[in-house]
């Protein structure tokens, strides 16, 4: 592998006089973006460091490889000499640099260094990040593109931080991943260019994909947070400010920018409103949000593929699949890259018998399997959309009206049917990965009558052994892999209304209930480690004075668990006016619970800015949170969980469940 030199020159951010004569300086961007006459050569690349609109002169300049030990371990430094900007914030590596591979994720670092201040300043808590993917061949040398421009500045760092946080160590000095999740770190690093133009330094108002709205306003405002602390000299407010605002209750205070970035996307409920008030009078980035947020969490917002959405489930990949089931159809599945670019084209999959489909799951090898109710059959999907259970889909077995799917570690497909033309019972129907009945002409028989809410949903331990909700009964049924019911009647969970369970590495199930906010954390065996009414999801406070604000699980309750246990399902406050009913007003988000039951999302839980109603959640490789929204989009949150192994069955599998990949 031949070594190669990088020359980085000016960036887009150093606006020529007469330029700024015409363009007002808050605005982020607002120059042309400068380039030489023709191509580059191999070994030249440019850009630059600003703070705002300032260039930032004696900043040290470091490029690094994401580690692949582990997480937020061994980043490789690759250049032989750090080097420094010059008074015009340009800098010029002039060393050789080699990059480790054709995966081997980079990005550069700059930290400390002057933004206009009195000559010998130095910001020692200025550090700023931007991630820059992987290298390619150029001329037959493996490199960075030598086309592209490097701007780093508050926006990269807001950008680069949210995208990578899972990967980050506490202390934001090193970025990587353990060996088996390279997948992951690669799908964040593409993600930062959803956000933000690292050639420029500009946050995006619409995905490279064209079908993804991005935060521009929410990273400009985060940018702006930094900015102040950026520009002065690193001593005093307001730095100290900063520092302070972005520790959380018990936390480690941050000693640099980019520490304090991370606090704030790991704590995203943490101090908004101070926080927001750093931003100065003028800040340099527009359009920037106008009062401050209910939360810090980042999100995109997707649509395209004929998003109609209903139900989702992710693959290993980081891909996204939704369940579309609008009103009168069409009906179809809609398949989204980790960054959003719609994989299914414009309509979606269809066919195979898909008609008026309820759910869906991921085999351990990557297959689609849908629940469809109109022709009462299961319908087998490809990786890549070919249908693979015939024209009319998997039937038989006692398939009726089935509305809750499964994947085992084995493949084999656990659908709950509610028998709306047969009998009251609801059964519980097995296939093997070829669509095989494996439970008898009529299924299993749950022994609970079919739920009046209809709802009743079937999850897979990781022993393999289904567990089924009864709302009706108010109680919870495992059964083991041949259908013997293990739980007798079932584990009572009176007074909640159990739909569907999630399990902890540890093997607790943790059981959501429709239209009461609390869940019940219980052991293999269904004993309680919750409360007897179950632990609330969010801690909106009652009554005040003469209006009621209650929390409450809508239907149905999204529900997933991240690799660290943390649980996180959809919150509904309930506003009600002198307490009456009709015209009760609604507030929707996603509240976070620790493996202790604590609630860490705050009264209201997070949204990031979305107005929504999630119907399903799940948490990618890359510590990303998606929701369906049901109107018609699809929403990322950009790296606010821990990662989680995908898909549900692969962690069935390999007992991974409730662990980082």
């Amino acid at each position: 592998m031949r070594s190669t030199s990088i020359r980085v020159l000016a960036s887009t951010m150093r606006l020529p006089i007469l330029a700024l004569a015409t363009c007002s300086l808050i605005l982020a961007g607002c120059g042309a973006v400068p380039g030489a006459s023709g191509p580059q050569l191999v070994n030249q690349l440019q850009g630059s460091v600003h703070g705002g609109q300032q260039p930032v002169s004696g900043s040290t300049i470091r490029l690094f490889a994401a580690g692949t030990t582990g997480y937020g371990l061994a980043a490789t430094s690759l250049l032989t000499q750090p080097v420094t900007t010059d008074a015009q914030g340009n800098f010029s590596i002039t060393g050789n640099y080699t990059c480790p591979s054709s995966t081997s994720q980079l990005y550069i670092v700059a930290t400390g260094g002057n933004s206009g201040l009195a000559a010998g300043t130095n910001n020692s808590a200025l550090k700023m990040i931007t991630a820059l993917g992987p290298c390619s061949l150029f001329s037959g040398q493996l490199t960075l593109n030598p086309n592209s421009f490097i701007t780093i500045n508050e926006v990269t760092t807001a950008a680069s931080i949210y995208a990578l946080s899972a990967f980050l160590s506490a202390d934001a000095t090193q970025v990587g991943s353990s060996s088996t999740n390279l997948t992951g770190i690669t799908n964040s690093f593409l993600l930062v260019k959803n956000l933000v133009n690292i050639n420029t330094g500009t946050a995006l108002t619409v995905t490279p994909a064209g079908n993804g709205t991005a935060p521009q306003t929410r990273i400009n405002t985060l940018a702006n947070i930094l900015a102040p602390c950026i520009n002065s000299d690193g001593t005093g407010n307001p730095c100290s400010a900063l520092f302070a605002a972005a520790t959380p209750t018990g936390g480690t205070a941050p000693s640099n920018t980019m520490q304090a970035m991370l606090s704030v996307a790991r704590n995203p409920v943490s101090q908004v409103a101070t926080l927001y008030g750093l931003s100065t009078a003028t800040p340099p980035f527009q359009p920037t949000l106008s009062t401050a947020p209910n939360d810090w969490a980042v999100a995109i917002q997707y649509t395209g593929g004929a998003l109609s959405c209903k139900v989702m489930a992710l693959d290993a990949s980081g891909n996204a699949w939704f369940v579309n089931s609008p009103f009168g159809g069409p009906y179809s599945v809609t398949q989204l890259s980790n960054n959003g670019t719609v994989l299914s084209g414009a309509n979606g999959y269809t066919g195979g018998g898909l008609s008026l489909p309820t759910a869906i799951s991921i085999d351990p090898a990557g297959n689609a399997w849908i629940t469809a109710t109109t022709n009462s059959n299961v319908v087998k999907i490809g990786p890549t959309g070919t249908i693979l259970s015939g024209t009319n889909g998997f039937t038989g077995g006692g398939l009726t009206d089935p509305i809750s799917i499964a994947q085992d570690g084995q493949g084999n497909a656990w659908i709950v049917d509610e028998q709306t033309s047969g009998s009251n019972n609801t059964v519980l129907i097995k296939l093997s990965n070829t669509g095989t009945v494996l439970s008898g002409a009529s299924g299993f028989v749950t022994g609970g009558t079919r739920p009046s809410f209809g709802l009743s949903g079937v999850s897979i331990d990781v022993n393999g052994n289904p567990w089924v909700g009864n709302p009706n009964e108010r109680l919870i049924a495992k059964f083991n892999n041949a259908g013997t019911r293990l739980s007798g009647s079932g584990y009572s969970l009176n007074p909640l209304y159990p739909i569907t369970a999630a399990f902890d590495s540890t093997g607790n199930a943790w059981v959501n209930s429709v239209n009461v906010a609390n869940f019940a954390k219980v052991d293999a065996n269904g004993n309680q480690l919750t409360p007897a009414a179950g632990a609330p999801n969010c801690t909106a406070p009652g009554i005040v004075g003469s209006t009621i604000i209650d929390c409450f699980w809508n239907i149905p309750a999204a529900f997933a668990i991240d690799g660290a246990g943390n649980v996180w399902n959809q919150s509904v406050i309930e506003t009600k006016q002198n307490g009456r009913v009709p015209n009760p007003t609604y507030t929707y988000g996603i509240s976070i619970i620790a493996p202790n039951a604590a609630i860490l999302s705050g009264a209201t839980g997070i949204n990031g800015g979305i107005s929504m109603n999630p119907q399903a959640l799940a948490i990618d490789g890359s510590g990303n949170l998606w929701a369906d929204a049901t109107a018609g989009f699809a929403v990322e949150f950009v790296g606010i969980a821990t990662p989680a192994v995908q898909p549900y069955a692969l962690g069935v599998l390999n007992g991974t469940l409730g662990f980082r990949p």
